[in-house]
């Protein structure tokens, strides 16, 4: 297992120092993802509000590539 260290995260207008032991290939991308996510901020917009939209469209991300893969599985299943 690798061993953990300290980065800086950028959420929306805050920064944020987590741990963890991706390498940095996958840490960019989750950072990508999470840039994506977070998409422009809006003036005036609050951070909590900006956090909760970023996390529901993950949810939505996660969700589309669930329901595409359910489909593969099953078109694989019946072949």
């Amino acid at each position: 297992m690798r061993t953990s260290r300290d980065v800086a995260l950028n959420i929306g207008k805050g920064i944020y120092t987590i741990s963890t032991p991706l390498d940095n290939d996958a840490l960019d991308r989750v950072k990508a993802l999470i840039n994506e996510a977070c998409g422009e901020i809006s003036k005036g917009t609050k951070q909590e509000d900006l956090l909760m939209l970023t996390c529901l469209r993950l949810a939505y991300s996660l969700d589309a590539v669930n329901e595409k893969l359910k489909t593969i599985l099953e078109r694989l299943e019946h072949d």
